[in-house]
C-alpha cells in the first residue's frame, strides 16, 4: 500500500434543495415570516429553483444586466 495517497477536491454540487434551503434563510433573514407559512415559503422557493433547474441557459440571459458578460470576462 501506498504510503501518501492524494485525493482530488471534488467541486461541491447544490442541488435545488440547497439552492431554496439558500434562498428561504434569505427571506426570513430579510423580511418578518411566521412559522406557520415556512412550508409554503419553502415549497415556493423549490419550486422557483427547479423550474430554472430545467431552463437552458440561454433561457436566463435575459435576465442578467445588460453589461454582465462585459464586467465578468474582465
Amino acid at each position: 500500500m501506498a504510503e501518501n495517497i492524494e485525493v482530488s477536491p471534488t467541486p461541491i454540487q447544490r442541488n435545488s434543495a440547497d439552492v431554496a434551503m439558500e434562498l428561504f434563510k434569505q427571506h426570513i433573514r430579510i423580511k418578518s415570516t411566521k412559522v406557520d407559512e415556512y412550508g409554503d415559503l419553502y415549497a415556493k422557493y423549490y419550486a422557483i429553483a427547479e423550474t430554472l433547474r430545467r431552463k437552458s441557459p440561454s433561457d436566463l440571459e435575459q435576465f442578467l444586466p445588460s453589461n454582465f458578460f462585459a464586467k465578468s470576462r474582465v
